[in-house]
């Protein structure tokens, strides 16, 4: 069996997976001859000789008791396979979010299994914030340049929330909710909410939502006017511990709304 030592090599093997996968997927149940395979793909018994030979000779696919099956390497590296294109692809429509992501930004590939892309659709953006909040459990983030509402609801949730729910704003976010929603955002506090400002706040918004049998990480970028662009919803669990990190790291380095004693820090 051949052994792929380069990334170019790894490159043609990943090539040869996708070349003859319709072949190595209908191995992965059942065992079958080259001429059942014939019949079966509806492809000629050249295309099925070549296809063998290469699945083979990179040890996906073994032949046994007169026919040809795939081998437990087989199956994970279709399964592997589809996965990294399903990644791909998400990657690719995720531009609008990675596209305003500062330079050096680490983000991880997790983040981009299974994601969900909202891109400028309002109504999109607004049902996928709906689903993220619903039931949620707890909440941890922090909003870069955003000016979120203290409305009613929101403020509802919060408080329900308390200890569970952790924030970090920009200094000038945060000036702007104490005096648009002073009231509002003292009981928020008093509720056991936890909010810190930093005065260097990234471009972009990281949530962590828990909800009773999940746990989702949400990575926001706004427009010019500091709304909402787009977003990318990830349950990875990798994603998460990312992003809870993350959260972590700004708000250590944040200064709380208010001390144990009430006084304002801002």
């Amino acid at each position: 069996m051949r052994k792929s030592a380069t990334t170019d090599n790894r490159a043609v093997d990943f090539s040869t997976v996708s070349k003859r996968r319709s072949i190595l997927d209908v191995l992965t149940t059942e065992t079958y001859t080259k001429a059942e395979l014939v019949d079966l793909l509806s492809i000629s018994r050249s295309t099925i000789d070549r296809g063998i030979e290469e699945l083979t000779d990179l040890g996906l696919v073994e032949h046994i008791s007169g026919g040809f099956v795939a081998t437990n390497t087989g199956v994970v590296a279709l399964r592997t396979h589809d996965e990294a294109l399903d990644t791909f692809s998400t990657v690719l429509a995720a531009d609008a979010v990675l596209a305003r992501l500062p330079d050096g930004l680490d983000v991880p590939t997790s983040l981009f299994r299974d994601a969900i892309v909202c891109d400028r659709d309002p109504a999109a953006l607004e049902s996928q914030v709906e689903a993220v909040i619903d039931d949620v459990t707890a909440i941890d983030g922090f909003n870069g340049p955003f000016r979120f509402r203290l409305d009613p609801d929101t403020r509802e949730t919060l408080v329900s929330l308390g200890e569970d729910a952790r924030f970090v704003v920009s200094e000038e976010s945060l000036s702007w909710l104490s005096s648009q929603y002073g009231a509002a955002l003292d009981a928020v506090h008093d509720a056991g909410v936890r909010i810190f400002s930093v005065a260097d706040a990234p471009p972009y918004g990281v949530f962590v939502a828990e909800q009773p049998d999940d746990a989702s990480v949400t990575l926001v970028v706004y427009n010019h006017t500091g709304g909402v662009e787009a977003m990318l919803v990830s349950y990875d669990a990798q994603a998460i511990e990312w992003a809870c990190d993350l959260v972590s790291e700004y708000a250590e380095t944040g200064t709380p709304y208010r001390s144990a004693d009430g006084d304002d820090y801002l």
